[in-house]
């Protein structure tokens, strides 16, 4: 029978059916899709929720150290034997022991973080300090040990001359020297030498090696020698009180055999230019 008019009939649009839910009511079991609900076991999305483990953001708990924080080296470990032995036979001048234990030691204390490395370094500083006063000592030894030789060989030369002068060779004649005789002559092949107490016409000043091979001749040979010995006269005889009364006399090689032989040696010496005798070493 059909309704009347204006009121709804079961079945038609707009009116439920029986057993269902009116629209715009979620029905039993089924969530409300105008209000989001969460899913079993799930977060509601809306919300975020701490994963197992971890605090939630902006609350307290355990945070990581960053990267690259610094850690404390750990303590020294004691003072390291071999800087103690480097500093010790450093200062007493032992440098073959001093030395490769204060490298070792230097090593040793940064590797094992060993207290120490000052007294290497002093040990090594004491070392090279004793290496410097060796080397002194040996350069003054040398020339305090070549004027002893060479004055040691003079005053025996002089002092076997005393009574009886003495022809030598002009190879054999040294600094010191006073010989009997100067006279020019191209040809010296000897001259007699004899105590510098006893008058005599020239003494040997110093006698210098000449440069280069032989120079071609003679005369090219006593130019060089010449120039050489005038150098040498003027350095040793500056403050002489005498200067002003001596004049230089050259021994020189005359020739290739000579140079040779004496591997290009000349001989200066001074005399009186008045042609008187000496009596005493020149002095200086």
């Amino acid at each position: 029978m059909p309704g009347q008019p204006g009121q709804p009939q079961p079945g038609q649009y707009g009116y439920p059916q029986p057993g269902q839910p009116e629209y715009g009511q979620p029905a039993y079991g089924q969530p409300d899709y105008g209000q989001q609900q969460p899913f079993y076991g799930q977060p509601d999305y809306g919300q975020p929720q701490p994963a197992y483990g971890q605090p939630e953001y902006g609350q307290p708990g355990y945070q990581p150290m960053p990267p690259g924080y610094p850690v404390a080296p750990p303590p020294a470990q004691g003072t390291n034997g071999f800087a103690i032995a480097a500093l010790i036979f450093g200062l007493l001048g032992t440098c073959l022991l001093a030395i490769p234990f204060g490298v070792i030691a230097l090593n040793q204390t940064k590797q094992r973080n060993q207290a120490g490395r000052g007294l290497a370094i002093a040990g090594l500083i004491a070392s090279g300090l004793w290496v410097v006063f060796a080397v002194v000592i040996v350069a003054i030894a040398a020339v305090t040990d070549s004027n002893t030789t060479a004055s040691q060989d003079n005053t025996t030369r002089t002092s076997a001359l005393s009574d009886s002068p003495t022809s030598i060779s002009i190879d054999e004649v040294k600094t010191g020297d006073c010989v009997q005789t100067v006279e020019e002559n191209n040809h010296i092949r000897k001259v007699t030498v004899l105590s510098c107490d006893s008058p005599h016409d020239g003494e040997v000043i110093t006698q210098v090696h000449l440069p280069g091979s032989w120079p071609g001749s003679g005369d090219a040979s006593f130019d060089k020698a010449s120039e050489a010995c005038q150098v040498q006269l003027d350095k040793l005889l500056a403050s002489s009180p005498v200067v002003e009364q001596l004049e230089s006399f050259i021994l020189y090689p005359a020739n290739e055999t000579q140079w040779n032989k004496s591997n290009g040696r000349a001989t200066c010496m001074v005399h009186n230019a008045d042609g008187s005798k000496l009596t005493t070493k020149v002095p200086r």
